[in-house]
């Protein structure tokens, strides 16, 4: 008797103790479960189902089951759905920025007026005025663009009211826009110099002449090979010769390189 009542009292002291290791695994299965409510409830507001499921599934290995594999199910939505958030989010971000470029243009063609009008150089107080420099490079652009003289001072007028809404009532003259053509020149001369001294080798030189009131002319453009493609440098597209020799020709091409 007293053999049975220790197995009872063991038995008894045993079922006891898988008693509270299951009220401790019950109780780590409901943290458990009440954290991975919080993080879904985080997740979106379709999971609003799944909490009730949960509930029901608490004290279950079957529920929890079911609760883990609902759980990765809506872990590969998350995925999903972060990585459309961050394609989304790219792509305005790129929807943004090309605004943000448009409205800074447009904020700028507001604000922004180009005056047209001479000035007088600083620290002189007395002696004419003269136009300021991007004047003269708007009149040589517009010379290079095949613009003829006579021409310029009616496009910058139309230029200016189109862009400011303020018609100039300053203007180049013709004889200054024709001045600026030597300005042009020595521009289109320095930056073939710079080109041309820059340059590893020369590939190629071309000279083609013609004559305009009985007068020869003469022009000198050499390529350069860049990325496998040339790039013709134009040295001078006027040169005078005495006639159309090819000593002349020569001679005026060494003395104008020379010079």
């Amino acid at each position: 008797m007293a053999e049975k009542e220790q197995y009872v009292i063991k038995e008894k002291q045993r079922r006891r103790e898988d008693v509270i290791r299951q009220v401790e695994r019950r109780k780590a299965v409901e943290e458990t479960v009440d954290d991975l409510y919080e993080w879904i409830d985080e997740l979106h507001a379709e999971l609003v189902d799944a909490k009730v499921t949960a509930k029901l599934a608490k004290g279950a290995a079957k529920s929890m089951q079911i609760k883990l594999d609902k759980a990765n199910t809506v872990a590969f939505k998350r995925l999903h759905l972060l990585k459309s958030l961050k394609v989304d989010l790219d792509e305005a971000k790129d929807d943004l920025v090309d605004e943000s470029k448009a409205r800074h243009a447009l904020e700028r063609m507001r604000t922004i007026q180009i005056e047209i009008k001479k000035e007088r150089p600083i620290g002189r107080r007395g002696g004419a005025k003269r136009w300021p420099v991007h004047i003269v490079l708007l009149i040589c652009e517009l010379l290079v663009n095949g613009t003829h003289p006579s021409a310029v001072p009616a496009n910058i007028q139309s230029t200016c009211a189109a862009f400011t809404g303020v018609e100039t009532k300053e203007l180049p003259s013709t004889n200054f826009v024709q001045e600026c053509r030597t300005v042009l020149q020595n521009l289109n001369e320095t930056l073939s110099a710079f080109r041309l001294g820059t340059a590893d080798s020369w590939h190629q030189v071309f000279t083609d002449g013609t004559t305009r009131r009985q007068i020869a002319f003469q022009n000198l453009v050499i390529a350069l090979m860049e990325d496998g493609d040339l790039d013709p440098v134009i040295v001078s597209s006027c040169m005078f010769v005495e006639n159309e020799t090819s000593e002349r020709c020569v001679r005026s091409i060494i003395e104008t390189v020379s010079c």
